[in-house]
């Protein structure tokens, strides 16, 4: 994994099949990945000696342990769910939440959500799950502003200078900035740790040319191997016992938007209360700073109905066109959008201010998707519109007041922002945690998420479908009608089985076959060329399996005549 090697590399050096490696491979990985038990620690609840030796963090930060943030790993999974997986910069990606401690260590991984998911929705999930991410009481992780401030997590002011690089020529010049400051010095280290694990193990930049689950093993793997090498010592914590998941992790508190809202508010004060009190300080040491100039706003740009049309009839012409690959359109789809804006209606409307509102046309999409997926709501094809009792809309606006708008109410432009939007979103379906490793014991040998699992998927689906509606139909069938049916079904089930048998795969075999001619004469490297070749030549391979020894030598000799091994 360090060097990227491909299973084809590997057996030419070791001299072995392509079957062996990969299954060795599959044991190695999941050999390494019980080592999670071993290597992967809780945070300490003590306070770091880099927080309690240093003025600048203590005492603010003495309730730190540790750092939150994800980062994209390259993907690669079937293209009818390509969308799901591509990330903001164009490519397709798993998200991969962590969470580290101050010595660069892994406390707590979660991969395998898709490129396009949001990282507090990865948070989130990461906090739901039984085994799931777990904070000590009155402990806390820094993270970035994209988690939003809750329980257990401090992230940055908003709209105020963050990164080191931005107070290069100015120091701060308030609690907010001087907050920031410092809490950007602390967060690096997670930065610091992908940067580390990327340049260590170069498979995580590479193009991935496994099953998607063993993509995401394979992460998981790394983050692991990297805990050991920096330096946990496997002997020590056997003595001191298995990491052990507390009790309470199995009970997961499931808290109202007023709790929600009412938690948020106090980590806000905590954090405020920090900030005051680190500046405070600040002054205190006589650090006189200049005042410097306010920064005016941007004027924020308002969407009227008729631009939204316009907007959504040419995006969904642009879909049409095939220059919506997956679920981002390309730069001269959404340039042409604010030129249309721009000349129509007389304002100034760039490509930032169309993706930002394709964004807020994603949320509403995604909105009225849940509301439909919920029960007691029914659905009018023709008015397009949401239905519901009165009953259900007052419970239903009361407990999610973004409901409203789509409740009893015609959707504008529906058709138009199913072509736009329309893709599957992330689902999450995919991540995998440490704890999950356990649980997989007795399906070692998964199904590898590829296209033609899709198609069988899908297969299986129109046939379900298919047969709940004959089943519907069948007292009305006349007797001959149902013997036909069976005479089909028998004669398919005949296909079925010749298909099996024609395309079961015969690698195994034609390897056994080939080697087992060295006692003919012929050198090893050769017959490992041979094979290569007749691997990519079906039709030759098979003519070989079914000859006797005496032509097998006579096909070979033919390949040396014909084609030069490598």
């Amino acid at each position: 994994m360090e060097i990227n090697y491909k299973a084809k590399s590997v057996r030419s050096r070791y001299y072995r099949s392509i079957e062996t490696v990969h299954r060795y491979f599959r044991v190695v990985l999941r050999a390494v990945l019980k080592l999670y038990k071993l290597v992967i620690k809780l945070p300490d609840e003590s306070t770091p000696s880099e927080i309690r030796n240093n003025p600048r963090f203590y005492s603010y930060f003495k309730d730190y342990i540790g750092a939150l943030d994800g980062t994209h790993v390259r993907a690669s999974v079937p293209l009818s769910i390509q969308g799901r997986f591509r990330s903001r910069k164009g490519g397709t990606t798993q998200n991969v939440l962590a969470a580290i401690t101050f010595d660069l260590k892994f406390s707590y991984v979660l991969a395998g959500w898709e490129g396009s998911a949001h990282d507090s929705r990865i948070l989130s999930d990461a906090l739901s799950r039984p085994r799931g991410l777990r904070i000590p009481e009155g402990k806390y992780y820094l993270a970035d502003a994209g988690y939003g401030i809750r329980n257990g997590y401090i992230t940055p002011y908003r709209g105020v200078r963050y990164h080191l690089k931005e107070f290069s020529d100015q120091g701060p010049e308030n609690a907010k900035e001087l907050f920031n400051l410092r809490h950007s010095s602390l967060r690096i280290t997670i930065e610091r740790v992908f940067g580390i694990l990327k340049k260590r193990f170069r498979v995580l930049d590479a193009e991935p040319f496994w099953n998607f689950q063993t993509q995401v093993d394979i992460v998981l793997a790394c983050c692991i191997i990297h805990n050991h090498i920096m330096g946990v010592d496997p002997s020590d914590l056997l003595n001191q016992g298995l990491f052990e998941e507390p009790d309470s992790d199995l009970i997961i508190p499931t808290l109202t938007k007023r709790e929600e809202r009412e938690e948020a508010r106090e980590w806000s004060a905590k954090r405020d209360e920090i900030a005051q009190t680190m500046w405070v300080d600040y002054m205190t040491r006589n650090i006189r700073m200049g005042k410097g100039n306010k920064e005016g706003t941007s004027k924020q740009f308002r969407w009227t109905k008729p631009m939204e049309h316009l907007f959504l009839e040419i995006l969904a012409e642009e879909a049409q066109k095939g220059n919506k690959p997956s679920n981002s359109f390309k730069a001269v789809s959404i340039n042409r959008v604010a030129k249309a804006i721009s000349e129509r209606f007389q304002v100034h409307c760039d490509a930032k201010h169309v993706e930002n509102h394709l964004r807020t046309v994603k949320n509403q999409w995604q909105i009225i998707c849940t509301i439909r997926g919920e029960s007691g709501f029914g659905w009018d094809d023709n008015l397009k519109m949401i239905t519901c009792d009165r009953a259900t809309y007052n419970t239903t606006v009361m407990a999610h007041k973004k409901y409203e708008p789509f409740l009893n109410k015609s959707i504008d432009h529906y058709d138009e922002m199913a072509l736009v939007v329309g893709k599957d979103m992330a689902t999450g379906s995919f991540a995998r945690t440490f704890a999950d490793i356990d649980l997989d014991d007795d399906n070692q040998d998964s199904v590898p998420v590829d296209c033609e699992n899709e198609e069988v998927e899908e297969v299986r689906t129109k046939a379900s479908s298919s047969g709940t509606s004959k089943r519907k139909r069948k007292n009305t069938q006349e007797s001959d009608v149902d013997e036909q049916i069976k005479f089909m079904g028998e004669q398919l089930g005949k296909i079925a089985n010749a298909l099996e048998q024609f395309t079961a795969d015969k690698t195994p075999q034609l390897y056994e076959e080939l080697m087992s001619m060295e006692e003919e004469g012929f050198d090893d490297d050769f017959l490992c060329s041979v094979f290569d070749y007749l691997v990519s030549h079906e039709s030759e391979a098979k003519a070989f399996l079914v000859k006797n020894m005496h032509l097998d030598n006579v096909v070979i000799m033919w390949c040396t005549t014909n084609y030069a091994f490598g």
